[in-house]
């Protein structure tokens, strides 16, 4: 079967799968592309889930049953792991006042057919920065070794087998370079001002429906408009829709209207409908197709060379130059990025301006002996570089 047949497979039976209706293919699949679709987009365990509810599996070669199961199974697992762990860190956090609300997978994972097969990498947190000292002593007594720390929006943490916290400072981190994430760090600058206290416990806290919604496009967009982001990212949001049905639709539309995700927004969720809904239809506008091809190719976390894209791309518009000028201001940004950029991610040389001139013959070295492969691909990706496919306009 071709890919764009077995992209057709996996919608229509996620599709049955999500509604309870049956699915009964033209042909038979070929389950191991479909498996290797399905991985790349983290969505093995959940294609698993709907080839058992359809009765599909039966006709599944063995090898690539056990590999479906396999990945179902290890989904589950590390869901059960984490959500246990999760309660006791909220426990914690209950007990020394710290206030939290848990974001993405945490709130996403629930409304997935099946408990424990929406596969993810991490736990995001959003919780009270003034207790970041407190909180990283609490990981570290429970044996997590501490990935970052002050960087970005978030502070991450690692304990063996599987388990990996992202405890979010705030929502958005300024790279510098103005745009579409400017526009978020400004929008979200208070964000603990649109939660909602829990009514279960007594510092847990929840964005509305809306604000959630808002909240995990603009999240989508960023990664949509830099490395790029998989079909998973098209379900969560179909999903959330599918059970959200109430949403206060103007709030929402004024809001992505501030954050310039209107269309974004529109284009996702006609493409989202027209995958997952009770009745697919597989006719794609212009821009719907150019979306799903981007997403298609970009697997779960987006590649380098869609980032490279992005970045070439968002320098030419924004700065009015020529494709290999942009190549030029790329390549400088590289070495010497601009100083919101060290506030975000490296806060000693934000704080200490003479450190500055050594964090760029730190950032050469880094480049050269431990992200060799990575920035040989894009050097190499910069030589050859031409316009790229569309990656989302926004009004």
């Amino acid at each position: 079967m071709s890919t764009e047949n077995t992209g057709q497979v996996l919608y229509r039976l996620l599709a049955a799968w999500i509604h309870g209706t049956e699915f009964d293919p033209t042909e038979t699949p070929d389950f191991e592309a479909l498996f290797q679709m399905a991985n790349r987009h983290l969505l093995s365990a959940a294609v698993c889930a709907a080839l058992e509810k359809t009765g599909l599996m039966a006709d599944c070669p063995p090898e690539t049953a056990k590999r479906f199961r396999a990945a179902k199974e290890k989904s589950m697992r590390k869901t059960i792991l984490m959500d246990a762990e999760r309660k006791e860190l909220l426990a914690f956090f209950e007990q020394q006042g710290i206030w939290y609300a848990p974001l993405k997978g945490v709130v996403l994972n629930t409304l997935y057919p099946q408990y424990g097969v929406r596969q993810f990498s991490d736990n995001d947190i959003f919780f009270d920065a003034a207790y970041g000292r407190t909180v990283r002593g609490h990981m570290r007594s429970r044996g997590y070794t501490v990935e970052s720390i002050g960087k970005g929006a978030h502070d991450s943490y690692q304990k063996l087998p599987v388990y990996r916290f992202e405890m979010h400072r705030k929502l958005f981190s300024d790279d510098g370079k103005g745009g579409f994430l400017s526009s978020c760090v400004d929008y979200y600058t208070d964000a603990r001002k649109r939660l909602f206290k829990d009514d279960n416990n007594r510092f847990g806290y929840h964005f509305s429906d809306e604000d959630f919604y808002i909240y995990i496009l603009a999240h989508a967009f960023k990664h949509y408009s830099g490395g790029g982001t998989g079909l998973r990212t098209l379900l969560d949001a179909y999903l959330y829709r599918h059970h959200k049905t109430a949403l206060n639709e103007s709030y929402v539309a004024g809001e992505l209207e501030k954050l310039g995700l209107s269309e974004f927004e529109a284009v996702s969720r006609s493409l989202g409908e027209k995958l997952f809904s009770l009745a697919p239809c597989l006719k794609f506008t212009a821009d719907e197709a150019a979306m799903l091809d981007w997403m298609d190719s970009s697997g779960t976390y987006g590649t380098v060379s869609h980032h490279v894209e992005s970045n070439l791309r968002t320098i030419q518009q924004t700065r009015g130059v020529t494709e290999k000028h942009s190549r030029w201001i790329y390549l400088f940004r590289k070495v010497f990025p601009p100083m919101d950029w060290y506030r975000a991610n490296a806060p000693f040389a934000y704080r200490h301006r003479w450190a500055v001139p050594f964090f760029w013959i730190y950032r050469l070295f880094r480049g050269v002996f431990k992200n060799r492969k990575r920035n040989f691909m894009i050097l190499k990706m910069l030589c050859n570089t031409q316009d790229g496919s569309y990656v989302g306009k926004r009004t």
